[in-house]
């Protein structure tokens, strides 16, 4: 284990022999730290927290904090990142806020510098938040999501699997899996870009578009357009769609853009 000399380890904090702890770090107890991590100078870990394998915390980074929540007082609550996680320069993680509750950032995540994931935040695999993304409490974000810099995520907001969110983006509102997002957190198409990237078929493609055609293209109201999908016999992708719209939502689901985009390509109705 290389542990730099100015570097503060609680006796009872657990860290694998090979960890690698550079100067003016602080661990303190319950915090665990697993094989192949390697810590960069000035990151403080607290809390019950534990980090998975083979991630870099880089200067500043504060995981397992106490949550921004006047109602916490101090309880057993959680912080958990999983493997081969990025964590850029000054990413924030806070823990749980309800007593034996957590935050759980998943495997593959990547968070860029400023980037702020609140108690009770839940990060699918290999998300990417760039820098400084807020996200509230009670945030869930589904795999390989991305979210552009300084975009800000409301609380209790579910964003689903794939979604691609831009830069200084609002979210106060659901967003279904799969949507290529504007600015005001409204539906602007598919993400076919990123989909593309991840290995969908065509087959997977014209599902996710025969999704997207009920919800926001059919003349009906969108509870009712809704209410159809979740009625259609669906598969694969536009079955995930249909499970996401029938999970737990606080926020209600996020609907059309007001504003076509330009281009065919991010239309939900284009091959």
């Amino acid at each position: 284990m290389s542990i730099h000399p100015t570097a503060i380890i609680n006796p009872k904090a657990d860290l694998d022999p090979s960890v690698e702890v550079g100067p003016n770090c602080i661990v303190e107890a319950n915090v665990r730290v697993s094989a192949g991590c390697r810590l960069y100078h000035g990151v403080y870990l607290t809390g019950w927290t534990k980090i998975g394998e083979n991630c870099e915390l880089h200067p500043g980074v504060i995981v397992g904090h106490a949550p921004q929540d006047t109602k916490y007082k101090g309880e057993r609550s959680y912080c958990r990142v999983g493997d081969n996680c990025i964590l850029r320069e000054y990413v924030t993680i806070h823990r749980g806020t309800i007593p034996e509750s957590e935050t759980v950032i998943g495997d593959d995540c990547f968070l860029l510098g400023g980037a702020h994931v609140a108690h009770n935040g839940i990060l699918g695999r290999g998300v990417t938040l760039i820098n400084n993304v807020l996200l509230a409490g009670h945030v869930t974000i589904g795999d390989r999501a991305t979210l552009g810099g300084a975009a800000g995520v409301h609380q209790f907001v579910r964003i689903g699997q794939l979604a691609m969110v831009p830069g200084c983006a609002r979210l106060v509102m659901d967003v279904v899996p799969f949507a290529l997002v504007d600015v005001q957190g409204r539906v602007a198409g598919i993400n076919r870009v990123g989909l593309r990237r991840a290995g969908f078929s065509r087959d997977d493609l014209a599902a996710i578009r025969d999704a997207y055609r009920t919800l926001f293209r059919s003349a009906l109201p969108f509870s009712q357009a809704i209410e159809q999908l979740k009625s259609e016999n669906h598969r694969g992708p536009g079955q995930t769609i249909v499970d996401f719209l029938m999970g737990e939502s606080r926020r209600g689901i996020a609907g059309r853009t007001r504003r076509l985009p330009s281009h065919a390509a991010d239309d939900p109705d284009s091959e």
